[in-house]
This record gives C-alpha cells, sequence and structure tokens, in this order.
C-alpha cells in the first residue's frame, strides 16, 4: 500500500515525515503488499468466500537515523463480483507512536483468458492517529494494475497509481515493476517507487508451513544517499 500528529516537545528528525509516508505507501498504507513478498500489487482477486489474515513487521535502516519499526495486520476477503475488500491495521513505533486504519479493495476488470495480460483497479483510503491525538483522514491511493504470465511458474506485474497523502500533505504518481516465481518456494523481485524519490529494489522468498499457512522474508532497499534498507518477515493464512 500520512498521518496528522499532536505536536509534542520531541519534533520528528526532518528525515522522518517523508522516509515514513514512502515506506507506508510502498508496503504498508494501501494494498501495495498484497502479496509478500511480493511488493507489486497483481491484477488476480479472491473468489467469494475465501480470505485471508497477514502479520507482517518492518524493520527501516538509513545510514546516521535511529531504525525505525512498523507493524501491522492486514485481512481481505473475496466479496463476488471480481472484488476484493480488506481492512489494515498498522503502527509505527516512534515518540509518540502513531497509528493507521485503511480499507482496501481491488477490482478485476473484465473476463480474460488463460495466459493473456489480466488487468485491475486497486483502491484505499486511509485514517491516521498519533498517540494522544484524535482520528484524522490520511490518504487516497487509486492503482491500476497488469499481470502476465511470461512463462509457466513465472508471472510479471505493472503498477501504476496516484497517491494522496495528508502528512505531508503530497500528491505522488506511484510505480512497481515486479516478478514472481511460483512452485514449493516461491519467490519474488520489484522496483517501485515514486515521481519524489529515487526507486526501491526489493528481493524475497515465501516458504509454506502449512496447506493454507505460509511465512515470507524480503530485503528492500532504496537507491538514495541515505541507503535506506527495510527487512519484511510476514505470516500469511488462508480459509474460507
Amino acid at each position: 500500500m500520512p498521518g496528522q500528529h499532536q505536536p509534542p516537545p520531541h519534533r520528528h528528525a526532518p528525515w522522518r515525515r517523508p522516509a515514513l509516508a514512502l515506506l507506508l505507501a510502498a508496503v504498508a498504507g494501501t494494498p501495495a503488499r498484497a502479496d509478500p513478498p511480493l511488493v507489486s500489487e497483481t491484477a488476480d482477486v479472491a473468489a467469494a468466500g475465501e480470505c485471508m489474515l497477514e502479520v507482517a513487521a518492518d524493520r527501516l535502516r538509513a545510514r546516521g537515523r535511529a531504525p525505525g519499526s512498523v507493524q501491522e495486520v492486514h485481512g481481505a476477503c473475496g466479496a463476488g463480483r471480481r472484488t476484493e475488500l480488506g481492512l489494515r491495521l498498522t503502527r509505527e513505533r516512534a515518540h509518540p507512536a502513531s497509528w493507521r486504519l485503511g480499507a482496501d479493495g481491488k477490482t478485476r476488470l473484465g473476463e480474460t483468458e488463460d495466459g493473456s495480460t489480466r488487468f485491475a483497479l486497486a483502491y484505499a483510503v486511509a485514517a491516521d492517529r498519533a498517540d494522544g491525538d484524535r482520528w484524522r483522514h490520511g490518504g487516497l491511493r487509486v492503482n491500476g494494475v497488469a499481470t502476465r504470465t511470461l512463462a509457466r511458474q513465472l508471472l510479471a506485474h505493472v503498477n501504476l497509481g496516484w497517491l494522496r497523502t495528508e502528512n505531508p500533505r503530497l500528491h505522488q504518481a506511484t510505480w512497481s515493476l515486479g516478478v514472481e516465481g511460483e512452485g514449493a518456494l516461491r519467490w519474488a523481485a520489484d522496483v517501485y517507487g515514486d515521481d519524489r524519490a529515487r526507486p526501491w529494489l526489493s528481493g524475497g522468498v515465501v516458504w509454506p508451513l502449512h496447506e493454507q499457512l505460509a511465512a515470507s522474508l524480503a530485503y528492500a532497499r532504496q537507491f538514495d544517499a541515505a541507503r535506506q534498507r527495510q527487512w519484511t518477515l510476514a505470516l500469511r493464512a488462508e480459509f474460507r
């Protein structure tokens, strides 16, 4: 897949707001992390009645800066009419800590034949709250998605989107290119970013723990002077 903070005696360092906005936009605050370790959204949606529950933890580091961390819980279900809907709760550990509550969805556009390019529209809205403050509108996101099968057990994904954040107040064009390999041990790699910062490169693997339970580990790095780096550990369960 911004927040309004109550002015505290301690002020965030200047880098924290843009860095957190990018982290939440690219990883947590929208439907962006639809299927870790893949960052790019896919054009596939869950069938009606099929659901998933996912918990994830992110660790963000950068040169000369204190480490940051984000935890999230995300649940989504197929709602019929080629649509899935979900809710996401995210917490950033800081001073003060901040929370994000988001509603997201995705609608597949039309029917496609096996092997052809599939299209979807993903969308999200979020509210943010700092500890001791009230909930405030956080942002909106709309994302166009295309997925294509390149070869047996190899998929490619292209995302182009628009993101509005409230803190900082920005309009951003977002994009991502991702590939994933399917099989007993699934892997994924993405390059992604927006029109205001240098891109990120990420890669990761998924390993099954049970028939409907899997864990994933991913690493991402931004091509900027601060050498921002992020580790993500996630656990995902699927059920009906």
